[in-house]
């Protein structure tokens, strides 16, 4: 199953401001969607799986959880699939140039969409 998502290019501040204005200001709440089981998950969540945060959005939370293990486990969530490599993520965000490094791009899973409250 893929659930490609398209193309889309933002500056770093960009992202961030689209980030704080669905998820609030904590980066550990910013969720992503992979773009290819679907699967949601925060910063806040590879965190509780022991794996770093920081690779929330550029990886699914299945390859903390051992998705790469042969066999994979059936009973988890996500997949192994990651915004770097031979397929890139859909959103690609452009970092500035700064302290001597040039512009750069990270590819990165797009934002989930913020939970709704039915209460």
């Amino acid at each position: 199953m893929s659930l490609t998502t398209a193309y889309r290019k933002l500056t770093q501040d960009e992202f961030m401001a689209e980030a704080r204005e669905r998820f609030g200001s904590d980066p550990l709440l910013w969720a992503f969607r992979c773009p290819h089981c679907g699967d949601i998950a925060s910063p806040a969540d590879f965190k509780a799986a022991g794996a770093p945060p920081g690779m929330a959005g550029q990886e699914c939370i299945g390859r903390s959880l051992g998705a790469l293990k042969k066999p994979a486990p059936t009973n988890t969530r996500g997949c192994d699939w990651a915004a770097y490599g031979l397929f890139r993520g859909p959103w690609e965000v452009v970092v500035p140039a700064e302290d001597g490094k040039p512009e750069a791009s990270i590819w990165a899973f797009p934002l989930a969409e913020p939970a709704t409250s039915d209460d």
